[in-house]
């Protein structure tokens, strides 16, 4: 029984970091790649510079008060610049809090008031501690210098661990994020699969003739397309290649019922996009335009790019058209849609794949045709590196 509070307390001083109780720095240093991320954290706001200024006005005239005039001049200048020089120190401190420029920091700020006093003092000590102020500028001078060491050492201390643990949150996030998108990736088409399955059982059972043309491109599509889902971003010109696949296994099923186009032009067929989205967007268009028809219908996958620039594609079909539910979609709420990953199934997981890799610069739009049917429309107007480039 002994031994436990021993033990515990043995434990507690192995998680004391010693190097914060003696003040030598921070504890935590990044790697050249983490620094290049970490230097997109905004920096200091013009309002709280103004109030670190307005601060350090005030400090010096504190320290000023009640003393002999040439003196309290004397003391009101050098401790206003010797609050802008901490300022100066505690700004660069922000941006790099490592414990090398903290060091450097003590010798811009501390260093140079206690060599003033030092001097001072060696140099005609016997005018010094005579008088009653001069026990109170030398009491003010060590407070000025103990308040702005000690402002350094939080400046750097705190935003070491703030980065330390922003890195930390942000190795969550992008953690979440590829789960989810490996999670929505397996959802894009369950209920395809399960159709065609189902239509492959029957007609083996049946012996009817188009089971064989169908198991065929249903493995063709298989094959080609699942190593896709494992890479971030796809080429508009593979997934075409992909829908193409998908279209011919549907085709399998419908026969003459359904009739598509691929129109892709070259300089579009190069751009990416997450994958999965265009085949999100053609089975919809299957499901909804053309197999509720008794005589089919026709589906076309347009990609271009436009004159002012980005990339547009999109999915026609002549069906019924979209209904008021789907034209106006919800606010894309990531932060929800990530926390119920499953909740995320068709339009929204593929508006949640392009926030992921574009943010704000796409967009996923319905709407109706001039001519009848429905129109599914992604439009992007950045580059994927570029808006990777954020996270």
């Amino acid at each position: 029984m002994m031994n436990k509070p021993w033990a515990t307390l043995r434990g507690f001083f192995r998680e004391v970091d010693w190097r914060l109780v003696f003040l030598l720095g921070p504890r935590y240093r990044f790697t050249p790649e983490q620094w290049r991320r970490l230097d997109t954290l905004p920096g200091i706001s013009p309002t709280i510079k103004v109030a670190a200024v307005v601060n350090v006005l005030a400090l010096a005239v504190v320290a000023a008060l009640e003393l002999p005039w040439p003196i309290a001049r004397l003391v009101f200048c050098g401790t206003l610049l010797l609050g802008l020089v901490t300022l100066w120190v505690s700004a660069d401190l922000w941006r790099r809090p490592t414990q090398k420029r903290l060091h450097r920091a003590y010798g811009f700020s501390a260093v140079p008031l206690g060599a003033v006093f030092g001097f001072m003092m060696a140099s005609q000590p016997q005018r010094w501690l005579k008088e009653p102020w001069h026990h109170e500028l030398l009491i003010r001078g060590c407070a000025i210098g103990f308040v702005y060491t000690m402002a350094i050492w939080a400046v750097a201390m705190w935003r070491n661990e703030f980065m330390a643990d922003w890195l930390h949150d942000e190795a969550l996030r992008e953690q979440k994020l590829e789960l989810a998108q490996r999670l929505s990736s397996a959802q894009i088409q369950p209920h395809f699969l399960f159709n065609s399955l189902a239509s492959l059982q029957h007609w083996v059972a049946v012996k009817d003739d188009r089971a064989a043309p169908l198991l065929q491109s249903l493995t063709s599509y298989l094959r080609a397309t699942l190593p896709l889902f494992d890479r971030p971003l796809l080429s508009v010109g593979e997934e075409a290649e992909a829908v193409r696949r998908y279209l011919e296994v549907m085709q399998a099923r419908l026969g003459g019922r359904l009739r598509f186009v691929l129109d892709i032009a070259p300089d579009a067929a190069t751009a990416q996009l997450p994958p999965g989205v265009l085949l999100t967007l053609v089975e919809n268009a299957v499901e909804h335009g053309v197999q509720p028809q008794l005589s089919g219908g026709e589906l076309q996958l347009r990609a271009y790019l436009p004159a002012e620039g980005g990339l547009c594609v999109e999915v026609l079909d002549d069906g019924p058209g979209p209904s008021d539910a789907l034209l106006q979609l919800p606010p894309l709420d990531p932060a929800a849609m990530l926390r119920d990953a499953q909740a995320s199934l068709g339009l929204q997981n593929s508006r949640l794949r392009l926030w992921q890799a574009f943010g704000d610069q796409a967009e996923l739009s319905l709407s109706h045709r001039n001519e009848g049917g429905c129109r599914a429309q992604v439009w992007v107007r950045t580059s994927p590196p570029e808006a990777q480039s954020r996270t």
